[in-house]
């Protein structure tokens, strides 16, 4: 199984394979080369502070370093930013120093062996828009060149989804990354556009209808690769209704989630916004199993927002030097049945900021030499009085997210109560693996494991801080 692409001084230099659904089991990737595949990363889409070129590209060699120090193998790149947008100055003209760039990016992430997300575009509006970020290279959510009063071919953002001229337009862009790197393996998958649904078109049946269209033009553009959708977070109900609509298509390889902690208006229609982060986080994947349960799922941006994403980033990142968020969006997806980590967005303003790096060597730790595939994993839940359990069922293993509810962003983060040690607790894994004798503790907060008795799937857990990871061979 590949869960790692390298690891301290080992790094592979090139990734061996293509990503694809896997023929096995079709809730989990594997590669061309039989292996199972368990995307471990973040979002790294863009440079947020950065616009000298050379700076840009060290600063993105040290982050896919750490990255592949700490066992991780996946990440997610805008191709539209304007740091690497090709297209730049004239509709259907490519700049060759942005293709260079590019280039440039592929081939460090073959050095680290870090597989890239690429995503096509971001725009929402065909008209002058006002920066939607604060930062200093924050990409602009218009597309002024499109603009015909910019030279452009279209007068609308309608017009540019709903006829074969906008498609075409669209499609030259995508040939061109085809032919020039449709053999890379460095590619996870071509993302078709940033959160479709939050396109400014009132129908949104035009944007679900050109999202097919595109899908399957793609798949044959791209026989390498895997084509996939991206929806805006999973908040109200006109939200969580287009992703039932966009998805039941089925034109997407893998089923994406976008979910953020938010204080805002959404959580009094949804209080899952402001629940616990594992919790959040396991509730997200739940719906798109549900949605398509035939599908790989991913929770593939993950976060935390000031109150309706207005001002920025979460004021509690400036507190969670110790990861508390990070680590229950990397590991409570995975163990509520997504096929890898929550992948976190913030990748300047919390992950790098605070140095939580060595979150990902955790979770790669956790799960080491596990075979979702081989395993057939079924995700499972129960509760005791002090825990939420998150269960992987396997045919010879069984992997459990155990998490302390005693403890929370909100308790740690706004209220200001530190998280204690559970001590005492127990947990009776029975009716999973009735005849077990054994089992092994893994506490990520504190990276260490101990082997302790498994009383026919009865268990007392040594003491621990937040959460820890049974495994236990049936």
């Amino acid at each position: 199984m590949l869960c790692a692409c390298g690891t301290g001084d080992k790094i592979e230099k090139k990734a061996g394979g293509y990503v694809g659904v896997s023929k096995k089991d079709a809730r989990y990737l594997a590669l061309s080369t039989g292996e199972t595949y368990i995307p471990v990363g973040m979002n790294i889409c863009f440079p947020r502070f950065l616009t000298e070129q050379e700076a840009v590209f060290a600063d993105y060699e040290k982050k896919f370093a750490e990255l592949s120090k700490n066992g991780g193998n996946y990440c997610r790149i805008w191709l539209s930013h304007p740091f690497f947008q090709i297209e730049d100055a004239k509709e259907g003209e490519f700049n060759p120093q942005k293709v260079a760039r590019v280039d440039r990016l592929f081939d460090l992430a073959d050095k680290y062996g870090i597989r890239m997300k690429l995503c096509f575009e971001n725009f929402t509006k065909l008209e002058d828009l006002k920066p939607m970020f604060t930062f200093s290279s924050a990409p602009p959510f218009d597309k002024r060149l499109y603009m015909k009063k910019n030279g452009g071919s279209f007068g609308g953002i309608e017009e540019f989804f709903a006829t074969e001229k906008g498609k075409q337009v669209y499609l030259k862009q995508a040939k061109f990354f085809a032919d020039r790197y449709g053999n890379r393996t460095c590619v996870f998958a071509w993302e078709v556009w940033n959160e479709l649904n939050c396109v400014s078109v009132k129908d949104k049946k035009i944007l679900s209808d050109w999202n097919a269209d595109m899908y399957a033009r793609l798949k044959k553009m791209f026989p390498n690769h895997m084509v996939v959708l991206s929806m805006g977070s999973y908040v109200y109900s006109n939200t969580r209704k287009a992703y039932a609509d966009f998805y039941s298509t089925g034109a997407s390889d893998i089923t994406q989630v976008h979910q953020y902690l938010d204080e805002g208006h959404a959580s009094k229609a949804f209080p899952i916004c402001v629940a616990p982060t594992d919790e959040m986080c396991a509730e997200a994947v739940e719906k798109m199993l549900e949605l398509t349960p035939e599908k790989p799922v991913l929770l593939a941006e993950v976060g935390a927002t000031e109150p309706n994403h207005v001002g920025g980033p979460s004021r509690f990142y400036a507190k969670d030097v110790s990861g508390i968020l990070l680590y229950d969006q990397t590991f409570a997806p995975f163990f509520a049945g997504a096929a890898g980590n929550g992948m976190s967005w913030h990748w300047e303003y919390y992950v790098q900021k605070n140095n939580l790096w060595y979150v990902f060597g955790r979770f790669s730790r956790a799960i080491a030499s596990v075979d979702p595939v081989a395993e057939e994993f079924k995700p499972k839940f129960f509760e005791t009085k002090n825990m939420r359990v998150y269960v992987l069922e396997g045919k010879k293993t069984i992997l459990a997210y155990c998490r302390d509810k005693n403890n929370s962003w909100r308790t740690e983060l706004l209220e200001g109560v530190p998280a204690v040690q559970l001590k005492g607790e127990s947990a009776n894994f029975s009716k999973f693996a009735p005849s077990a004798k054994r089992a092994n503790v893994y506490l990520p907060y504190s990276d260490s494991s101990t082997d302790i008795k498994a009383d026919g799937g009865k268990i007392s857990l040594p003491d621990f801080m937040r959460c820890a990871v049974v495994r236990i061979e049936k």
